[in-house]
């Protein structure tokens, strides 16, 4: 049997010659996955690096290493992934949470007082992730989250049952369209942004849902779409954050203006580039 440090090093040297890693990254994934199979913490590899490791557990490691040489996200494999400091679980019908959206939640969080008893929407849920953690983040808010997908919407509610969530309500709706006259204090969303022919559809996205990814020819018309819609479902003064792409912060300054919003803004990602644009609306 291999030990914990052998298996370690030779899943980390498998992943660095077949995807084409650097060594941290590929580092970084192996003990993902030991620590996924082995239900051990980082802390726990290192020390317990010279015990050795079942057979089963060798066998179960092997499988995921291989399959994730062969192109399948890693988040997919082990059906879950870290967002804002908590696991969610994620299926290969959902888009995988990626930490450049916690941009979107510190942004929100940044209008939310924790003693405000808000109505928020989280528009295009996919896993919960942004309305599950504003949710718990903010607990004395109401949070809707919805979703055309009846497969975003059933792992929603996987979410929901493992963070024991009780401030929201998980509905399926193709954006507000089964929302009635609702209106919120917040809105949020991440929604498709991608052009049907970004080059990045085939450098690492191949395995997610296209229309998690793809708005159509321009990228934009799912942002525009929510532009113009969410002012029927905006409390007085309330505010919409979008999270989009690397080259999309002055469209979406020009919509929001066009459509009588005010305080625009940009927040920034991890790596410096504009990823959110959120402001205010007033329809007094």
């Amino acid at each position: 049997m291999a030990t914990i440090r052998d298996t370690l090093k030779n899943t980390q040297n498998k992943l660095y010659l077949s995807i084409g890693y650097s060594s941290d990254e590929a580092k970084l994934e192996a003990r993902f996955i030991l620590e996924y199979v082995l239900k051990i913490t980082q802390k726990e590899i290192i020390q317990k690096s010279d015990e050795d490791i079942h057979k089963d557990n060798q066998t179960q490691i092997k499988y995921i290493t291989e399959k994730r040489m062969g192109g399948t996200p890693l988040p997919y494999l082990l059906g879950e992934w870290a967002f804002y400091g908590r696991a969610f679980k994620v299926n290969p019908h959902v888009l995988i949470p990626r930490a450049d959206t916690e941009t979107l939640i510190e942004t929100a969080l940044s209008k939310i007082n924790a003693g405000d008893h808000f109505d928020i929407l989280d528009l295009g849920c996919g896993t919960g992730i942004i309305g599950i953690t504003i949710a718990l983040e903010r607990s004395l808010s109401k949070v809707t989250l919805v979703d055309q997908s009846e497969d975003a919407i059933q792992n929603t509610k996987e979410n929901q049952m493992l963070h024991q969530v009780s401030n929201i309500m998980i509905q399926k709706s193709d954006w507000f369209s089964a929302l009635d006259q609702t209106r919120f204090d917040v809105i949020l969303s991440n929604p498709p942004y991608l052009e049907d022919k970004d080059p990045h559809l085939s450098q690492g996205l191949e395995n997610e849902p296209l229309d998690a990814l793809v708005s159509g020819p321009t990228g934009i018309e799912a942002i525009q779409y929510i532009i113009e819609n969410a002012k029927n479902h905006i409390k007085p003064l309330g505010w919409l954050f979008i999270e989009h792409g690397y080259n999309q912060a002055k469209i979406l300054q020009d919509l929001f203006e066009k459509n009588g919003y005010q305080y625009i803004e940009n927040a920034k990602d991890i790596h410096g580039v504009d990823r959110v644009t959120f402001a205010q609306y007033s329809i007094v």
